[in-house]
């Protein structure tokens, strides 16, 4: 438990009045000193793993819809792809292993943008570019794509709800040197950051931040895409509820640890891509995880996996042909409804261009 932080808010709370929870969300998430993205959280041995984690067949998928993004732009060389939430290049490293040997691979200009100096670091391990700002990663508008993998559910959040005529918001407050929830009218702030209507009964988050980095992110684009994958609602949907991980387990009290463990939410796909019609921009979807993955060659790649593992079983290499089944297990965690293939895939693109891949069908 990190008792600097806790101290440092509930003595901001006695003298200042409650926080909204994206306040709170905000430091215990990204406080230099203590907050939970200050170590480097993201991994197969750390608190949670995202999809490039579970299988490597996910970067080169969307090494697919990279291509392809390529050859819609009219192939430029460079080609910048700039991965927003990099984590610790895991997909990054995916991706440009897969790009290995194709036509598009010698434009390729890939950066890593992150925040956390630890996961900067393990960037720099693998010998990947990373940059710590989007001015640094894009000092001018880029012909590319930008890529969001879990990026916007990590941005700090209001939890809103409508009831009756008014709508109310989760606050952080003190008690007995203990912090807890409070409800009260919502700020105007988390009122203008709605997309999705709020429906009777449902709590949803209401993210500022998440509009303005979808915003900043586009203007990185003279002309490409900027496609999200993320945990995320559209109207008329449930949208979940607010999260916590630690250990790659659950944590059901956001409030006894701050900065101990991951804070995530549902993210307002519809508020997403009214940022991106504000600015001009086209958006497609969104289509799940499982859905956008088929369209970009799911199946055919699996195949593959499946008569190499009957080659090497003919073969007489058990060993790997175990593997290669596990891999196959591993592989089809990336569509599973009930898990990963539940992601929302979202694109948003510059003026004239062709819907991606992944939203064309399988």
């Amino acid at each position: 438990m990190s008792e600097r932080l806790r101290d440092r808010l509930i003595e901001q709370i006695r003298a200042r009045g409650p926080i909204t929870f994206a306040a709170y969300m905000h430091a215990a998430l990204y406080d230099p000193a203590d907050g939970f993205f200050a170590g480097a959280p993201v991994g197969e041995t750390e608190h949670f793993v995202t999809s490039p984690h579970v299988s490597p067949v996910f970067g080169s998928l969307l090494a697919v819809q990279l291509a392809d993004a390529w050859e819609a732009l009219g192939r430029p060389s460079p080609f910048t792809v700039v991965e927003a939430g990099a984590g610790d290049g895991t997909l990054a490293s995916q991706i440009i292993e897969a790009a290995r040997g194709t036509e598009w691979a010698p434009d390729l200009r890939y950066v890593c943008l992150e925040q956390s100096p630890v996961a900067r670091g393990a960037i720099g391990a693998r010998d990947l570019v990373a940059a710590a700002t989007i001015d640094e990663a894009a000092p001018e508008p880029v012909t590319g794509v930008v890529l969001a993998n879990e990026l916007f559910d990590n941005l700090p959040f209001h939890r809103v709800r409508r009831d009756g005529d008014r709508v109310l918001e989760v606050f952080v407050d003190e008690r007995e040197g203990r912090l807890v929830e409070t409800v009260a009218d919502a700020t105007p702030e988390a009122l203008d950051a709605i997309g999705a209507p709020l429906q009777p009964g449902l709590e949803q988050p209401s993210s500022p931040a998440a509009r303005a980095t979808a915003t900043a992110l586009a203007r990185i684009l003279a002309r490409g895409y900027l496609i999200v994958l993320d945990y995320g609602f559209v109207a008329g949907e449930d949208p979940g509820p607010v999260r916590g991980y630690r250990g790659q387990r659950l944590v059901t009290d956001l409030l006894a640890d701050p900065g101990g463990s991951d804070i995530t939410g549902p993210v307002d796909l519809d508020a997403l891509a009214d940022a991106a019609r504000a600015a001009h921009l086209t958006a497609w979807g969104p289509v799940t995880q499982r859905e956008a993955l088929g369209a970009l060659g799911y199946r055919a790649m699996v195949q593959k996996v499946r008569a190499r593992q009957a080659e090497l079983e003919r073969a007489g290499r058990w060993r790997e042909a175990v593997s290669a089944w596990n891999q196959r297990g591993e592989t089809s965690m990336l569509i599973d409804p009930a898990g990963l293939g539940s992601l929302k895939v979202l694109a948003v693109g510059t003026a004239g261009l062709r819907p991606p891949l992944a939203f064309r069908g399988s």
